[in-house]
């Protein structure tokens, strides 16, 4: 069986804005609600598609996402993927529960490679700015979303706290309007080694637009990122086993879920 992880926001799933930029073929469909309003969209064709992947493949979501933010996107859990990892890397949601021996080899791993929760929080007590500083969050007991106002917020001052938090553990990314701090052992990849280490398959294959999706297509056996992303232009170095995809939006996602069908239609069959 082939093993397919893959982001969801700007991989599988678009906000309206997006939807917008990149106007699809076909109508879309809502596959995420907040109190009622709908925040995330598919098309029938690629929701088709991806049922049948999921039908057909090893299918893992991966996000950053909050695990109650992964969980209000209906469409996904609908389809009851057997595994999904949420907050980075975070958690391990295995049969519809967080995986707990995971939760624990990870702790231990944050807690001997990186100053405390508290320690951090001081230190960045000292240098925030309410002028730039708009709203934060600790997610999951895991790691920090501060939303900033990149207009105030310089480049020096994001350059100056990556080098200094580095020393500490900690990983600081500039995504947009968010200001990510996270364990340097909190990533999406560390999770899902983990996972191949305990699944069958034949193949992996991994799709995300993000910087923060680097790691998890170097481990693929092949990868896939959309013109709109932001990975082609931050990475360390191309990625030989990716494709670069020419399409954006709706249209790379339909091109990414048909190719990952003929894939999976082309692997032997394993005995478990």
């Amino acid at each position: 069986m082939l093993l397919f992880t893959s982001d969801l926001d700007r991989t599988l799933i678009y906000s309206q804005r997006m939807m917008d930029k990149y106007p699809p073929n076909t109508a879309p469909i809502t596959v995420e609600r907040k109190n009622g309003e709908g925040l995330s969209m598919m098309t029938e064709d690629t929701m088709s598609l991806l049922q049948q992947v999921h039908q057909q493949t090893l299918f893992v979501p991966v996000t950053t996402r909050a695990l109650h933010q992964y969980e209000r996107i209906h469409a996904i859990k609908e389809l009851c993927p057997t595994f999904a990892i949420t907050s980075n890397g975070g958690t391990i949601i295995e049969q519809g529960r967080p995986n707990v021996e995971w939760a624990k080899i990870l702790r231990k791993r944050i807690e001997d490679s990186s100053i405390p929760q508290a320690d951090l929080e001081r230190q960045f007590n000292n240098i925030k700015s309410q002028c730039w500083l708009q709203q934060s969050f600790y997610v999951d007991e895991l790691f920090y979303v501060h939303y900033v106002d990149c207009h105030i917020l310089q480049h020096d001052d994001v350059q100056a706290m990556i080098q200094d938090f580095a020393v500490h553990g900690w990983h600081v990314l500039l995504q947009g309007r968010k200001l990510y701090f996270m364990p340097k052992v909190l990533t999406k990849e560390a999770a899902i080694s983990y996972l191949k280490e305990h699944c069958t398959y034949t193949m992996h294959l991994a799709a995300g637009d993000s910087i923060m999706d680097y790691g998890m297509l170097a481990l693929a056996d092949k990868g896939y990122t959309p013109s709109h992303g932001d990975l082609k232009d931050k990475q360390p170095q191309i990625l030989k086993n990716t494709l670069y995809s020419a399409h954006s939006g709706e249209a790379f996602t339909k091109h990414l879920l048909e190719d990952v069908l003929q894939l999976a239609a082309m692997q032997p069959i394993v005995e478990v």
